[in-house]
C-alpha cells in the first residue's frame, strides 16, 4: 500500500526525485515522501469478513487494492510468494501518479501488512522505479533502482523459532538483490491472508491518489504456504480466494481489474483509469 508521509503532492514528488538520485550502487536508503503502507480500504456498501465456510472464489471492491487474496478463519500464513516484471508506466501527459505491485502477509481485514515489491511512478511525464519493502504501520525503506521490463521475483516470509518476517526481491534480470528480517511492527501480525496486488496509494490524510497508468503487470509462479505447511497457489480447498477489484471511490468505475487466475498460478491486473 502507499501512503504520502508527508502534505502536498508536490513536496512528495520533489522528495522522492532527491531521494533515488542520491542513492548509492549497494545501499539502501530511507523511504522517500512517497511510500506503501496500509490495509486494504473495502469501496462503500462493501461488507467483507474472514469466513470459516465452505471455501469459496469471492468478488470485492476495493478503493486501493487489485489483485488476488486468500483468507480463511482460522487458517494463519507462513508465506507467500511470485514472479513479475516491472511494468511500464505510461507518463505522457500524465499528472504525477503512482502504482505499487507488491507480494505481502495480512491487510485484509488486519491493521498489519508485511510487504515487498517494485514501484512504478509518473512524476509528470517522468517515469521512475524502484524496488522496496515494508513492515506496515512503520515506514517503507526503499532498496535500490529497477527498470521497467525486469523480471524480479519476491516473497516474505514468516520464521517461527525467531518470530521475525524475512522480505526478499531479487531483481533476476541484473542479480541485485536483498532480504531484510524484520519484526512485527504492529501490536500483533495475524498472518490471517496473503496476496498479491496492485495497489494505488493513498496521501497521508488516506485520500486515494491518481493510480499511474501501468498498462499491465504480469504476476506467475505464484506460492502460499500456510502454518500447517500446506502449499498450493491462490486457490485452494484450505482458503477462500478473493479476486479484488480496484474502482474509485465516487466514481464506482473499475480503474484496474484482475484476469482470471490461471490454474491459481497466475494473473494480470490492467489499468483501466486513474483514481
Amino acid at each position: 500500500m502507499r501512503k504520502l508521509r508527508r502534505a502536498g503532492t508536490a513536496v512528495a514528488v520533489m522528495s522522492l526525485v532527491l531521494t533515488l538520485s542520491a542513492f548509492t550502487q549497494g545501499g539502501t536508503r530511507s523511504a522517500p515522501a512517497a511510500a506503501p503502507g496500509g490495509p486494504m480500504v473495502a469501496a462503500a456498501g462493501q461488507i467483507w469478513r474472514a469466513s470459516t465456510a465452505r471455501p469459496r472464489h469471492t468478488v470485492i471492491h476495493s478503493l486501493n487494492w487489485a489483485g488476488y487474496a486468500a483468507n480463511r478463519a482460522g487458517t494463519t500464513f507462513r508465506s507467500v510468494s511470485a514472479a513479475f516484471s516491472v511494468p511500464y508506466a505510461n507518463c505522457q501527459g500524465a499528472t504525477t501518479s503512482y502504482s505499487s505491485h507488491w507480494v505481502g502477509l495480512d491487510g485484509l481485514g488486519s491493521a498489519s501488512v508485511e510487504q515487498v515489491g517494485i514501484e512504478a511512478d509518473c512524476s509528470g511525464s517522468r517515469a521512475q522505479y524502484y524496488a522496496w519493502y515494508e513492515m506496515y504501520p512503520k515506514p517503507v525503506s526503499v532498496a535500490f533502482q529497477v527498470r521497467a521490463g525486469h523480471a524480479v521475483q519476491a516473497s516474505v516470509t514468516y520464521k517461527g523459532s525467531a518470530r521475525k518476517f524475512v522480505l526478499t526481491l531479487r531483481d533476476t534480470t541484473n542479480g541485485r538483490h536483498f532480504s531484510r528480517t524484520l519484526k512485527c511492527a504492529a501490536k500483533a501480525c495475524l498472518r490471517s491472508s496473503a496476496e498479491v496486488i496492485s495497489e494505488a496509494p493513498s496521501n497521508g490524510s488516506g485520500g486515494i491518489l491518481p493510480l499511474a497508468d501501468y498498462r499491465a503487470a504480469g504476476f506467475s509462479s505464484i506460492g502460499l504456504t500456510t502454518s500447517r505447511g500446506r502449499h498450493s497457489g491462490l486457490n485452494s480447498r484450505a482458503w477462500n480466494t478473493y479476486q479484488i477489484v480496484g474502482v474509485g471511490d465516487s466514481s464506482h468505475q473499475i480503474e484496474a481489474q484482475p484476469t482470471l487466475l490461471v490454474r491459481g498460478r497466475a494473473f494480470s491486473t490492467y489499468w483501466f483509469r486513474a483514481s
